[in-house]
């Protein structure tokens, strides 16, 4: 996204306003409630466990303080319920909300009383920018959230980051949000990801649609044109030129426009080898047809990304029209926590899509967790200053499946190094992970099935 792999995803995401809260009454229990515009959203019990003190920030000592350590961090999430993304935001909302029960869980265990972790409420960005903005301002404003888990789609994660995250000094974590220009944002330090930029996937396409067509073939490329679409379609054709192929027909379009006939016309023109496609479900549900009609379009000859790597949408499209179509897109195939996770979710939310992304919001609200448990605050600065501490050595490594053991390493002023249900995270100084693992999936008219992995680093 900009998102990337089972597009489902997502599924998860925005910003808000007001600095982060003065603590509240303390509780014994907070549902966190589901708020979508136009579709029900899955709801998800957040119990916290009880404070004793009502302040954000930590009343003796920040890491190492002991039961001592006395902070109430609010979550909250802008996620596409709704919209091209809507595939994936429910199931990664559902993810967030076990996230935050793992955590009381921890905390209980540990016996930290001083310390509430809750969800405050469950947003519909509507994969679009201003109900993102608004969705995410509604948290920092009404909620008073200190971190919000969002967006998904990299434009609305943008966007909030801009209009609400750092305005307001709130820490912003993507799960899915792929584009580059997010690396370089203007942040002070307070947006972050957990799946890599498309700068490596710009290269993983590139070297799959290269390794399929060969040197000196030629590929039409058209994209969705906003941050996602135009610069991973950028990356690609750089990408591919340099192996030795050569991009033919090159163009963008608007989401929203009526019609594709136009564009559909020039993406097949031109007898190419192949086509590369980068676009979202909901729109190439409607750009699908288009290109059917124009005739000469080979699904088995066409690549696209993480967005379109959700079965139940291009099942819904049109099996038999898609049978064939491969693509690239990041997997968390292989990461430390990703089994054992596959097997929570499914038990926790038995009627939720299990798209493959979930992992990404979980691991957001646990680091979230992780670095306000070490800086002793929920301030979002605070936040900010511990995230790369612990999701990268050194430190021991721990996953969710210990997190209570991460819990007592932190209070006892030891480091920790958090692996996550999605990958290593190792997030560095920009926000972006370390490193990535990128698949080649491909859709035989009614699966989705991996042909291949491999794993790229960060410059």
């Amino acid at each position: 996204m900009s998102i990337r792999p089972a597009f489902t995803l997502l599924v998860i995401l925005a910003v808000v306003l007001a600095a982060c809260g003065d603590g509240g009454e303390e509780s014994d229990e907070t549902t966190a409630t589901t708020e979508a515009p136009t579709t029900a959203a899955p709801t998800t019990e957040a119990a916290t466990t009880s404070a004793a003190a009502s302040d954000n920030s930590a009343t003796e000592g920040t890491a190492g303080g002991g039961s001592d350590v006395s902070f109430d961090l609010t979550l909250g999430t802008v996620l596409p319920l709704t919209g091209d993304l809507a595939a994936f935001g429910p199931s990664l909302t559902e993810a967030a909300g076990i996230a935050v029960e793992e955590i009381n869980t921890a905390l209980e265990e540990q016996g930290v009383s001083g310390v509430t972790v809750t969800l405050a409420a469950t947003e519909d960005g509507q994969t679009a920018q201003g109900p993102g903005v608004e969705a995410a301002t509604k948290l920092v404003q009404s909620d008073g959230v200190n971190v919000i888990i969002g967006a998904m789609a990299s434009n609305v994660t943008i966007a909030i980051a801009e209009s609400v995250a750092i305005p307001n000094g709130v820490v912003l974590i993507s799960p899915t949000s792929t584009a580059p220009g997010i690396t370089d944002l203007e942040d002070d330090n307070l947006v972050y990801r957990i799946l890599s930029s498309d700068v490596l996937q710009g290269e993983a396409l590139g070297d799959a649609v290269f390794n399929e067509f060969g040197e000196g073939a030629t590929v039409n490329v058209g994209a969705r044109n906003d941050a996602f679409g135009t610069a991973l379609q950028e990356l690609f054709e750089a990408r591919f030129t340099e192996l030795g192929g050569e991009v033919g027909e090159s163009l963008t379009w608007n989401p929203d426009a009526p019609t594709f006939d136009t564009e559909a016309q020039q993406l097949v023109s031109g007898e190419p080898d192949g086509w590369v496609i980068i676009d979202f479900p909901e729109t190439f549900a409607r750009f699908g047809p288009s290109l059917v009609r124009a005739g000469g379009w080979d699904p088995t000859l066409t690549f696209m990304t993480e967005a379109m790597r959700n079965q139940d949408s291009l099942n819904e499209i049109g099996a038999d029209a898609l049978a064939g179509l491969r693509g690239t897109a990041p997997t968390s195939e292989g990461a430390p926590a990703r089994a054992p996770f596959d097997e929570l979710f499914t038990e926790r939310a038995p009627d939720a899509d299990l798209t493959g992304f979930e992992g990404s919001s979980f691991d957001a609200t646990i680091v979230a967790f992780l670095a306000a448990l070490e800086a002793g605050s929920s301030e979002g600065s605070d936040i900010a200053d511990h995230l790369q501490s612990v999701t990268g050595p050194p430190g021991e490594q721990y996953t969710f499946e210990n997190l209570g053991d991460a819990v007592a390493a932190i209070l006892n002023g030891e480091e920790i190094d958090y692996e996550g249900a999605w990958g290593p995270i190792d997030l560095d100084e920009n926000g972006d992970p370390g490193s990535a693992i990128y698949e080649v999936w491909e859709f035989d008219g009614s699966e989705i099935t991996t042909l291949e992995t491999f794993t790229f680093g960060q410059d």
